[in-house]
């Protein structure tokens, strides 16, 4: 008889690239999705990236984070799970009210699960909960370290991954629930639809010459598809049980990028030039999207996966195939939509 598991936040980048992991590998799939009208559309998707005859074991189920309602019915019988889902937020939600929307998604899904008697979770942190100061110099960190709240560095978002383990693993201790987290960093790799790439969308403008220069800080990458693999081996290995598991170790500038780019698509208006620190602080004052980024600039401090590949026997592809695939997937699917 198959094993069912449980992927949560169906419609996410990461969550695609964990179920169709689970899908070639036998398993039976069941996501959650807000609406499931997108059934069709995510078997799409999935399509790209499984089989025929593994994708007919794909389901999804009505879900919502900020609710407790259908979660537990949806997690009978399954042999485990796999909470990928993270409220985002809207963007204007202060740092405590986003911190109570990832603790009450996170707390409402192994609610559920305990309810549900399934006691193995696989969870989806974040290396914001193993983030130190930038001024930290070269230092090399393990799953051991916690990021400290204090950090004035740390944005709302990042605040509220270091929250949701926290009472992730607060929960597991309580309740019996044989928890491992999966801490990725900045996660890029081939999409499966040109409308979710999730944190492609800055290698996507670097491509589309919507950067005039690029910014000059280091990305510790998790290719999505080792992703998907590691929270697979997380899940079937025992040894995994009560451990955190850091997801990258390998950095790449994004000066580096926009050289890969350049050389690989002349054709393109790739940046050669990289903008000051000094005005990456400024255009971060009216930037939504560059405010997140500060933090990084001057950062030299990286992190190590040894545990995740002694325990597990995990390995990750190099930076550069994986911003590469990310590249020429992502035109793909600009060139299917037509565009120039």
């Amino acid at each position: 008889m198959e094993k069912t598991v449980v992927v949560t936040g169906g419609t996410g980048y990461v969550a695609g690239f964990v179920a169709a992991e689970f899908l070639n590998r036998g398993y039976a799939v069941r996501s959650s999705v807000r609406d499931v009208s997108k059934l069709e559309a995510l078997r799409k998707s999935l399509a790209v990236f499984v089989a025929a005859p593994a994708l007919s074991r794909f389901g999804v189920f009505q879900a919502d984070l900020t609710s407790q309602k259908g979660w537990a019915r949806a997690f009978s019988g399954a042999c485990g799970i796999v909470h990928v889902a993270s409220p985002l937020g809207t963007g204007r939600e202060s740092a405590r009210e986003l911190r109570e929307v990832a603790e009450t998604g996170t707390l409402n899904v192994l609610s559920a699960a305990h309810e549900a008697g399934v006691k193995r979770v696989v969870m989806t942190s974040s290396q914001a909960a193993s983030t130190a100061r930038a001024a930290s110099g070269k230092i090399v960190l393990d799953e051991s370290f916690w990021s400290d709240e204090r950090n004035p560095e740390l944005d709302p978002y990042r605040l509220s991954k270091i929250a949701a383990e926290r009472a992730a693993w607060t929960f597991a201790e309580n309740r019996g629930i044989q928890l491992t987290t999966i801490l990725p960093g900045a996660v890029f790799g081939p999409v499966m639809s040109g409308d979710n790439i999730s944190s492609n969308a800055i290698l996507r403008t670097l491509l589309d010459g919507g950067m005039p220069k690029s910014i000059d800080i280091p990305f510790e990458t998790s290719d999505v598809r080792d992703l998907a693999v590691l929270h697979r081996l997380a899940f079937e290995n025992e040894s995994a049980i009560g451990e955190r598991f850091l997801a990258a170790s390998q950095t790449i500038r994004m000066p580096e990028v926009a050289r890969l780019y350049r050389e690989k698509y002349p054709e393109l208006k790739i940046p050669s030039k990289s903008f000051s620190n000094f005005t990456v602080r400024l255009l971060a004052k009216f930037v939504p999207q560059v405010r997140s980024l500060v933090p990084m600039l001057g950062r030299e401090y990286s992190h190590t996966c040894e545990k995740s590949e002694r325990i597990l026997g995990w390995t990750q592809r190099s930076p550069s195939e994986t911003v590469l695939d990310a590249a020429a997937s992502l035109l793909s699917f600009r060139k299917a939509a037509g565009e120039n």
